[in-house]
């Protein structure tokens, strides 16, 4: 049961539209909302000469204080029409750590797909995956163009690791939601059959009362990231439930990976838990 939601909050559009999938959850769960702004400190991109820097470091500056500006009044605006039981905090410094220190008194971590933190050159990486790594709860990271969800039909990526035990049992409340859910293990060619894993995870979804779809689908592939991807779409998923990084994070991100690729690419929210 999710009683605490926490949703980063941006000044942009799709900040705007995260805060509403964010009430709308919340809403649904009989959840507390807590709303947060990060504001970093000005990281300008190595591109400047010395005497243009300070320049540039002011016009960041005005530009980080105008966001969060913006995503507090986007936070007012939007609770006051709708949910009662908000909370809005606002701090400076990293963005990662702080919403991984507030992540501690939360059930739940909403994020977008791509918010940055700085250049890229010096976090090449948005958020979402990093606060994965860290925070210790699960995260559900939501596309820039989300709209309101039913979770009526959801999928688990499932291949029996920890990562994916964890997220499943993280997601219960999400699941408990949906109309119909399907479990998705994708096997690698020369692997063997998953069929009896799986049914023992159905089994024990059923007996929360969860609505498991008879027989998992199992698909045979080289190429994970991309398996899994093309399944969500073609089954017109409202939600991807996955376990995250069971190998190091540095690896994936120089050699690619599930996780580091299906963040990236997704077109439907997906929770994750590492």
């Amino acid at each position: 049961m999710f009683r605490d939601l926490l949703v980063h909050v941006d000044g942009s559009e799709a900040g705007r539209r995260r805060l509403q999938f964010a009430i709308d959850l919340a809403l649904r769960t009989d959840a507390r909302l807590t709303g947060l702004h990060v504001m970093p400190p000005p990281d300008v991109p190595p591109l400047y000469k010395p005497s243009q820097l300070n320049e540039a470091v002011a016009n960041m500056s005005l530009k980080l204080a105008s966001d969060a500006r913006a995503a507090k009044k986007a936070f007012n605006e939007e609770v006051a029409r709708r949910l009662a039981h908000t909370r809005w905090f606002e701090t400076d410094g990293d963005i990662v750590k702080g919403i991984s220190d507030s992540a501690r008194y939360a059930d739940l971590v909403i994020l977008g797909q791509y918010e940055w933190q700085g250049p890229q050159i010096a976090h090449p990486l948005p958020i979402a995956h990093s606060v994965v790594s860290r925070c210790g709860r699960p995260v559900l990271v939501v596309p820039a163009d989300v709209g309101p969800s039913s979770f009526a039909r959801a999928a688990i990526a499932w291949d029996g690791s920890r990562e994916a035990v964890r997220a499943v049992h993280d997601a219960l409340p999400l699941l408990a939601l949906s109309q119909s859910v399907e479990i998705v293990t994708i096997i690698p060619p020369s692997g063997g059959e998953t069929a009896d894993h799986a049914k023992q995870l159905s089994l024990h979804l059923a007996n929360h009362g969860i609505k498991i779809e008879a027989g998992a689908i199992q698909i045979r592939s080289e190429d994970e990231p991309i398996a899994l991807r093309q399944q969500t779409e073609k089954a017109h998923y409202d939600l991807l439930v996955m376990g995250a990084y069971s190998h190091p994070m540095w690896l994936e991100f120089i050699f690619g990976g599930t996780t580091e690729s299906v963040l990236r690419s997704s077109k439907i929210p997906v929770l994750v838990s590492h």
